[in-house]
Formats: structure tokens, C-alpha cells, sequence
């Protein structure tokens, strides 16, 4: 069925549009933290909530469970298991805001988002292999769903809370009874809403079918091309479905039996010529003896943190020079549409030139905007937008770029977990962030946030010069003729 790769792609996207809910705590984070103080805690500070958004993150970072767990009972059931405990959490806050912040921060942030983990991770490398050759376009049209979630949500939340659009009070939160009665039934509808959309596109989802010959692990690559020629038998010829592949086949065997002949010359012949017709893979057990390995991670977290911190404060820091709920809801729903849109021009655009001057290019641009947004107040509302879309395009660094280069980089076969592991270490350093917001924002003002910031991100900058162009799983390649090249891979396997 020529639809069933495009169906189970847009089952994938449903489902990130599902979970993506971490994407909307910006714009009702003034609602929720104004029913804490005004109903529980008159103490209750934007800082302290911040502990609900940093928690989420940082178990979202065990994806990796998720995928151990996909492993040995099915993606599927673990999609449904998922979603079951992710949209009752959501649900359940509605009784966890009435009670405390730290109930609130148990449900919300921990319960809810075990179920989000289960089935996270493996999604964007799953819709990647339906498209091999369009990797990160797939990566970045999937992982917009979870951006493109604020875009059809945003405003619909405003209205359902505050539809008169009354100002916050001078320091900056609700005090209305109007808009703190309808908190906490947000959340059951919510809870409703998300565990559907994810629903629908569980019934839109399916794994693809397993195509392709045993792979060869790394490892295990030394052999000879002599060998090669060996296992490329008439029989292959005859089973190919495309006159081209034939002639391909044909072309590489008489190749590779001039290769073969130059090569047995040389005493070290089998120590020295890596195999060329295997699809080479690294274990994630070898992905941390790897210095690329540690480069992502660097660039995964010096940007990750600076995305959590602009998704969950943009509001609340355009409140402070802005008396608009309504505009400042429609802000955070135009930066998701320019957020979504771009992980897929992004994608695109990485499947064209390369990971290295992509990651560069966003990481140079969230860097100057994040020095200079705090001159935003300035130029009004114009410029507040501007620069928040800005920096909301920039987002597609962790999630584009970094899993189609894990990809490219240690191979497909352990995408998920391998991501997994990297999100672990950059989600796991989140925690710390509502302890220094909560000394950095009071004593210090915006200014000083915005900088430290931006000098993390410009870290990441760095790191992104420094990562190598050459990868160890990149197919080798043998001249068939003058104007054209193929892999041995693709002589041996006959693809398209």
C-alpha cells in the first residue's frame, strides 16, 4: 500500500501533537501558579512553578525506559499503556492544584509524564525508517506535532479561562475568581483532549515491515571485496524486480572482481579492507566510547535549557511591559506555528547541507536573540514577537538535528535508545533550574537570566565547530563509472 509509509507518519505526528503538552505550560503557567497562591499557598512564586515544567523534562529524559520496555512488549501496547497514564496524570491535576504544589508537581510532572516517556522516544526514529533517504525531513515533520500543539491550543485556553481578557494584577498574577474557579476543570479537559488526539493516532500508527538482510554490526566488518564478490551470486540477478538493479549488480561484479584481484596482492588484505556491503550499526555500549557521543551531548544540553526556560517564562516575561493576555496567548501561538514550521524546513534543510552548518546557524541565532531580548521592551509588542518566534524556530536543534544525526552518526538500529541516553544526561540537568531562577530572576532581574542563557547556548555554538564532518559508520564508495557513484551497499542490495 504506496499510502501505509505517509499513514503511519502522520500516526506518529498526531501523537507527538498529543504529547504535547510540556509546549503549553508557558501559556497557562500564569493561571496555574495564580490559583496556587491565591486558593493554597499565598507564597507561591512563578519560580517555584517552574518546578512542574523542569520536572517533566527531566523524566521525559528516561525515554529510554520507554524504548527497553517497547522492546519486549510491543510498541503498540507500550503506546497504550502510555497514553493511559499520561492523559489520567493530566486529569488527576485537576484534584493535585486544589490540595498543594507539591501534589501538583507529583501528578503533573511525575506521574503524567512516566506514561509520556513510554512511548516518547521511538516514535521520530520509527517514521524515519518509513523514509531512509529524507531522514531528518521526517524527523522534523513528526516532531512538529509536539510544537504544533500551542498553535491549536493556546488561544482556545485563554478563552476557556480568561474570555473577558482581564489584565493580571501589578505583580503580575490573577486574582479574579472568574478566571481561578475554571483551573482546575482545565485540567480534566485537557487530560481528555491529549489522551484522544493520541488516540487517533495510535489507530493511524504501524511499525514498518523489516525489509532488509541481516545487519552486519560494526564490529564485525573487516572481509575481504573478494568475498563480496562470492556472496553476489547470478542467483541475486535473477531475484532482482528491476532491470536497473540487474545491471547494477552486474557492474559491481565486474568491479569488484578487478578490486579483488588488486587486493589479493597485498599480504594484509584481510586486515586492512573493511567491508563494504554491510549496513553498519554502533551499540549504544559503544556509542560511550565515542567522542561524538559526548560532543551531542554537550550541544543536546547547552540548548535544551535554554528552550525549557523560553518555553515556560515567555509569557511571564512579557507580562512584566505587555497588558495583553490575549495577545501574549496569540505570541505563544505564532512562535508554534513558526516553531513547527521550521523543524520541518530544518529537516529538509539538514537532508540538503549537513548537521554541522545547520546546528550553527540556529545555535548562532539563539544566542544573539537570547542578549538581546531583554531589549525587547523597547520596541513593544512588535519586537517581543519577532524575537520570541525567533527563538522558538531555534528549538529544532534537540529535536531535528540531533536525532537524524544520532542516526547518521552511530547508525539506525539504536536511534531511540542512543537519543535516549543523550536526552538522560541533558533532561537530568534541568533540577537545578528553579534553585537559580529563584535566586537569579528576584536579585538579579532578566537581564542577568537572558546572559547566562545565552552563554550556555554559545557553548553548544562552540562544540558545533568542533564536530567532525566524517563519521565512522559512513559508506565507503567505489567508482562504477565517471559520472556516476554508488555505495557497495546499494550494489549488493540492489536499492533504488
Amino acid at each position: 500500500m504506496k499510502a501505509r509509509p505517509c499513514v503511519a507518519v502522520l500516526g506518529c505526528f498526531l501523537m507527538y501533537v498529543g504529547l504535547g503538552v510540556p509546549y503549553l505550560f508557558g501559556n497557562i503557567t500564569p493561571y496555574l501558579t495564580s490559583y496556587l497562591r491565591q486558593r493554597v499557598n499565598n507564597n507561591t512564586t512563578y519560580e517555584e512553578t517552574s518546578w512542574i515544567i523542569y520536572t517533566t523534562e527531566s523524566i521525559v529524559s528516561f525515554t529510554f525506559i520507554g524504548v527497553w520496555v517497547a522492546e519486549r512488549i510491543g510498541q503498540k501496547a507500550t503506546i497504550v499503556i502510555g497514553n493511559v497514564i499520561f492523559s489520567c496524570g493530566i486529569a488527576g491535576t485537576y484534584w493535585a492544584i486544589q490540595y498543594s504544589l507539591e501534589a501538583t508537581i507529583v501528578i503533573f510532572g511525575v506521574i503524567a509524564n512516566l506514561g509520556y516517556l513510554c512511548f516518547y522516544g521511538f516514535l521520530v526514529p520509527v517514521a524515519m525508517e518509513w523514509f531512509p533517504n529524507n531522514k531528518a525531513l521526517v524527523a522534523g515533520i513528526v516532531s512538529s506535532g509536539a510544537a504544533f500543539t500551542p498553535v491549536l491550543m493556546n488561544n482556545l485556553h485563554t478563552f476557556f479561562m480568561n474570555p473577558n481578557n482581564l489584565e493580571p494584577d501589578d505583580d503580575g498574577y490573577f486574582y479574579n475568581s472568574e478566571i481561578l474557579d475554571r483551573v482546575p476543570t482545565f485540567f480534566l479537559i485537557l487530560g481528555a483532549v491529549q489522551g484522544g488526539i493520541i488516540f487517533i493516532g495510535l489507530l493511524l500508527y504501524q511499525e514498518p515491515r523489516s525489509e532488509t538482510p541481516k545487519v552486519e554490526h560494526i564490529s564485525d566488518r573487516p572481509m575481504r571485496v573478494a568475498q563480496i564478490k562470492g556472496n553476489t551470486s547470478s542467483a541475486s540477478i535473477r531475484k532482482g524486480s528491476d532491470p536497473g538493479d540487474k545491471a547494477c549488480l552486474s557492474t559491481f561484479q565486474e568491479e569488484s572482481s578487478v578490486v579483488s584481484e588488486d587486493i589479493s596482492t597485498s599480504p594484509k588484505a584481510d586486515e586492512t579492507q573493511p567491508s563494504l556491503a554491510k549496513v553498519t550499526f554502533v551499540t549504544p555500549k559503544e556509542a560511550l566510547k565515542m567522542k561524538e557521543f559526548y560532543l551531542l551531548i554537550i550541544i543536546f544540553t547547552s540548548s535544551l535549557h535554554s528552550t525549557m526556560f523560553l518555553n515556560s517564562f515567555y509569557k511571564t516575561y512579557g507580562q512584566t511591559f505587555i497588558d495583553d493576555d490575549t495577545f501574549l496567548a496569540t505570541s505563544g501561538s505564532t512562535s508554534a506555528v513558526v516553531h513547527s514550521l521550521l523543524r520541518v524546513i530544518v529537516g529538509r534543510i539538514q537532508d540538503k547541507i549537513s548537521y554541522k552548518l545547520t546546528c550553527l546557524i540556529l545555535m548562532g541565532l539563539k544566542t544573539i536573540l537570547l542578549f538581546t531580548l531583554v531589549a525587547t521592551p523597547y520596541g513593544g509588542k512588535v519586537m517581543f514577537i519577532i524575537w520570541i518566534c525567533g527563538l522558538f524556530a531555534t528549538f529544532s536543534v534537540e529535536f531535528v538535528c540531533i536525532p537524524a544525526t544520532i542516526s547518521e552518526v552511530f547508525g539506525k538500529k539504536h536511534t531511540a535508545m542512543i537519543y535516549g541516553m543523550a536526552y538522560f544526561v541533558a533532561g537530568g540537568t534541568l533540577l537545578f533550574w528553579p534553585l537559580m531562577l529563584k535566586l537569579i530572576i528576584p536579585h538579579f532581574g532578566w537581564f542577568a537570566t537572558f546572559s547566562l542563557m545565552g552563554s550556555m547556548t554559545f557553548i553548544g555554538f562552540l562544540v558545533v565547530m568542533v564536530f567532525p564532518e566524517r563519521y565512522l559508520t559512513q559508506p565507503a564508495k567505489t567508482t562504477v563509472s565517471n559520472e556516476e557513484e554508488i555505495t557497495f551497499d546499494e550494489a549488493v542490495l540492489g536499492q533504488k
